[in-house]
């Protein structure tokens, strides 16, 4: 099997892990940990295959080491901070919650800024110094490096490998420092009564949300499949302020409609997709 066929299933396989560990887990701190752990595995697993085969030319290293393998890494590094992070999380006031977050950003701010040149290099997908950072090299190469910034496998790592996957993963904790910090903000004018109450008001069609209300109820998402049809129905119409009139008429003529049944769900469903897309071509614009 090929490195790029080998590396593609196992990465994949690693994303279905987990999703079902984000799925089944309720408690963060354990779902933090047992993703770290296996995505641990599956380093282990790549690990392996590294040192049972060789690559072909110059070019398969390089793309291992700066495409590939930080995909994995970066993961873990990602998972682990997190842990770290939220594991000290200080039981306190709003206030000291979001200084706890602020001086976390500090910290990724500062090490972003003391690899300024790299993270440019990374940032503009240069490959002029490729050879340099991601082909594997001999000690002595070594001796300037910050020896937390690589690991002692010299079959496994080269000099920025580990450098690369570190600044991915601080890009994804930063986001995930800026919703939490917002979430918090945004919890203390709640309660604090200084925040704006904004009026939630359903624009879309009537029917629109009867087909969500019925998914809803059908699905069981909702106090564990126990809420009946009426009662979900006076709440969405409470939170969307809206009133849906003989529900149950409505459905009865979505039930028989001669093309698709469910239209919003459907279309729900691509508008969800295509930010997805978007998102993956433009990170930081749905953030």
């Amino acid at each position: 099997m090929c490195l790029d066929e080998f590396t593609i299933g196992l990465y994949e396989e690693m994303e279905k892990k987990l999703e079902e560990i984000s799925l089944h887990e309720i408690n963060d701190l354990q779902c933090l940990k047992n993703a770290s752990y296996t995505i641990l595995q599956t380093i282990s697993v790549l690990k392996d295959y590294i040192s049972n085969n060789t690559f072909i030319n110059k070019d398969e290293e390089i793309n291992f080491f700066k495409n590939i393998k930080p995909k994995f890494l970066s993961k873990l590094i990602y998972y682990h901070k997190a842990f770290e992070i939220l594991s000290h999380l200080p039981f306190s006031s709003s206030n000291e919650i979001k200084n706890y977050y602020l001086k976390e950003q500090e910290k990724i701010s500062e090490y972003l800024n003391e690899n300024k040149e790299f993270y440019s290099y990374y940032r503009s997908k240069s490959t002029l110094f490729d050879e340099v950072y991601f082909l594997r090299k001999e000690p002595e190469s070594w001796l300037l490096l910050n020896f937390d910034d690589y690991e002692t496998d010299l079959n496994f790592t080269t000099i920025y490998d580990y450098k690369l996957s570190k600044i991915i993963a601080f890009e994804s904790l930063s986001e995930l420092i800026k919703e939490s910090f917002n979430k918090v903000d945004l919890k203390q004018h709640i309660i604090s009564g200084t925040g704006k109450k904004q009026k939630i008001t359903w624009t879309a069609s009537k029917v629109s949300l009867i087909e969500l209300l019925y998914a809803l109820q059908s699905s069981g998402a909702c106090n564990n499949g126990t809420i009946d049809i009426k009662n979900l129905a006076i709440y969405l119409e409470h939170i969307f302020n809206i009133d849906l009139g003989n529900y149950y008429r409505v459905f009865q003529e979505i039930r028989i409609r001669k093309a698709s049944r469910t239209n919003f769900l459907d279309q729900l469903k691509d508008r969800l997709i295509k930010r997805m897309d978007e998102s993956d071509e433009n990170p930081k614009r749905y953030f």
